[in-house]
């Protein structure tokens, strides 16, 4: 379900899952460049739907099983609609043990960065504690 009100980015129903050939030739590029780029990032994260909330502050949940056929970019969503369900999708065991990684890869990102990026672990759970509990 969305976390927060907002307007959907991104809607992955055309996503393709990847073949075990894909995978691995995003592996060796990994290993060649020692990091993972934009595109082999992007790669397996599977499945996505993207959700804007405004001020720079967006939503990615990746991994989907399947998206809500009626969501679409442009479309407004609210806090807790159905957006997708939970899946595996751009994980290796997607392809080599398929059903055990069932997962939601879930980001909060403000501007470029992900919310917490660069901060030690108890700045980070703090700011997700502000930001789910009611104060």
């Amino acid at each position: 379900v969305a976390a927060y009100a907002g307007v959907v980015v991104r809607a992955d129903h055309t996503y393709v899952d990847l073949t075990l050939q894909q995978a691995n030739q995003i592996d060796a590029r990994i290993r060649e460049q020692g990091t993972a780029d934009d595109e082999a990032m992007d790669a397996y994260r599977g499945r996505q739907v993207w959700i804007d909330h405004g001020n720079g502050v967006m939503t990615r949940y990746a991994q989907l099983h399947r998206v809500e056929p009626d969501l679409a970019e442009g479309i407004a969503v609210q806090a807790g609609q159905r957006i997708g369900s939970v899946g595996e999708s751009g994980t290796p065991e997607s392809l080599t043990a398929p059903g055990t990684q069932l997962h939601l890869h879930w980001e909060v990102r403000v501007g470029d960065q992900f919310l917490g990026q660069g901060l030690e672990p108890g700045e980070v759970r703090e700011l997700y504690r502000r930001l789910f509990v009611a104060s």
